[in-house]
């Protein structure tokens, strides 16, 4: 138990806020009880030597020093002034310290003891001292009596010291009954306090949030993914090093606008966007981030250059599946005019049929097999599947003879002619033309590879040209549109390559993917 109490970080809390609160509320009680006593004597010596000045400044008592027994008139007077001002004795005396008053009348007609008389009778100068004199330690106030310059008497008011320190301890106890009440506050608020640090925590103490730290610390510096945390506005809160890499510059002082398209932050959720950022593809995901309300977005950003053996891998898959569906579906219509041939007995409509098929079927096998990677053979053939399901005839012509090219070049190759294709499709798709094409012609030279994409689709205007290639820039609906053709060009970029924009024979549209090649001496074609 004493072990738990001494790792909890609410009991250290409450005992080290506790500690503070008595330190200050003694420190308070002491000052303010030197405070009280200084401020006590001062005010008592002012009230007693202002007491004497007026007593040594009446006419009746300055009248009496010139009479045989000023005791009788000076003693009642004194008495009277004592019992109003609340003194402990005022004491009218001669020019010699013998006393006409006093409140004990049998010290009548001794001398005043206490040895400050000097300073009024001869130096003829008001004073106020603490002394001891025959009732105890007092305060008092002595003002000379003076006549045409002449000194007849001194006049004493004071004040038992006694007297003075009960108002003292009065004051005291008041203070002393605010201070432990404060105090009593002050605790409560502490634990209060305690409490709620200890909630806001989630019940942690210090040693588990330096561990958890550590390890979240080691978490976002060691994975392979940029990990942004942003407020509800996009300013950077946390960022790893990893995102400070793909984006530069980022500091967790900036806002992600000055660095992302605005396009981004339309959206709560965004699920593996791809786009060109800075000269490379990012991947890109984005979640709301929320512990009973919403705080900020989480992003996290992935270079797709890191993905792309996987990415292509998972194309050709998707190519694969797509094209033995069409091809199962075309398989079958052929299979049911064959079927309507046969049952109506033309027998040489059929034959024709079946050489026509396997001339097309030839052909567009050789155009596929000249293809420079099996990746290459996977789009083209997957993409002439979907085109077909959609009512779209793709044909291909090509050099009977290809070169090899990197996988850099491949890649750049598969993300052009991608997403060309399915540009060209989705245009047509939209269109009411009763045949529907797309041409691809594939040259190979000594210097360069050109593949051409024509279509009879609307075309493109001329204000879209302009903007064609621009980042986010899309006549579709979606927030994720408008980076394939941007991204197309930088990844063609890259390998030596560029895209380029025409009208095409066939009304449409004309993309021209051009890949540069340098130093190559191999066999060729043309």
């Amino acid at each position: 138990m004493v072990t738990r109490l001494k790792q909890s970080l609410t009991a250290r809390l409450i005992i080290t806020m506790s500690g503070i609160i008595f330190v200050i509320c003694v420190l308070f009680l002491l000052l303010i009880d030197h405070y009280l006593n200084k401020s006590v004597i001062e005010e008592m010596g002012e009230k007693a030597l202002t007491s004497a000045y007026l007593i040594a400044e009446r006419p009746d008592v300055i009248s009496t020093f010139s009479m045989e027994d000023p005791s009788s008139i000076l003693q009642p007077i004194a008495e009277d002034i004592r019992q109003q001002i609340g003194a402990s004795f005022v004491v009218i005396g001669n020019e010699q310290g013998v006393r006409y008053t006093h409140p004990d009348p049998e010290k009548i007609g001794l001398s005043m003891v206490g040895g400050d008389n000097d300073s009024a009778l001869i130096n003829k100068e008001p004073i106020v001292s603490i002394t001891t004199g025959s009732l105890g330690e007092s305060i008092r106030g002595k003002v000379p009596v003076i006549v045409d310059d002449k000194v007849m008497g001194i006049v004493s008011v004071g004040f038992l010291t006694k007297d003075i320190q009960k108002t003292v301890d009065t004051a005291f106890e008041g203070w002393l009954q605010t201070t432990l009440l404060v105090a009593v506050l002050g605790i409560i608020g502490a634990v209060l306090l305690s409490l709620y640090v200890k909630k806001q925590l989630l019940n942690m103490q210090p040693a588990q949030i330096a561990k958890l730290y550590s390890a979240y610390h080691t978490i976002l510096e060691e994975t392979t993914d940029g990990i942004i945390l942003t407020t509800l506005n996009n300013d950077v809160v946390i960022c790893n090093s990893r995102a400070r890499e793909l984006i530069s510059p980022l500091t967790e002082d900036i806002s992600l606008h000055t660095v992302l398209p605005e396009r981004l932050f339309k959206e709560e959720a965004i699920r593996a966007l791809e786009f060109p950022l800075q000269q490379q593809e990012i991947i890109i995901s984005k979640a709301p981030l929320k512990h009973g309300e919403r705080l900020g977005y989480l992003y996290f950003l992935r270079a797709k250059l890191e993905y792309e053996t996987v990415i292509n891998e998972l194309t050709l898959a998707k190519q694969q599946a797509q094209m033995q569906r069409a091809k199962t579906h075309e398989f079958a219509n052929k299979l049911h005019v064959l079927l309507g041939l046969l049952k109506q007995s033309h027998i040489e409509q059929a034959i024709a049929f079946i050489r026509q098929e396997q001339q097309d079927a030839t052909k567009q096998q050789q155009a596929l097999a000249a293809q420079p990677s099996i990746l290459v053979q996977a789009l083209l053939e997957g993409k002439i599947s979907e085109a077909k399901e959609r009512g779209i005839a793709i044909t291909i012509e090509t050099d009977d003879v290809l070169i090899d090219y990197s996988d850099e070049e491949v890649d750049a190759l598969l993300t052009a002619l991608g997403n060309v294709l399915q540009n060209a499709m989705d245009a047509l798709h939209k269109t009411d033309i009763p045949n529907k094409q797309i041409h691809l012609f594939i040259h190979q030279f000594s210097h360069e590879l050109i593949i051409e994409v024509h279509d009879n689709g609307p075309g493109i205007d001329a204000e879209m040209v302009k903007q064609i290639f621009t980042l986010g820039y899309t006549t579709k609906d979606g927030y994720d549109r408008g980076y394939g053709l941007t991204i197309s060009e930088q990844a063609l970029r890259k390998v030596g390559g560029s895209l380029l924009l025409e009208e095409s024979d066939l009304g449409g549209a004309c993309f021209l993917i051009i890949l540069q090649r340098k130093g190559f001496n191999g066999h060729l074609a043309n």
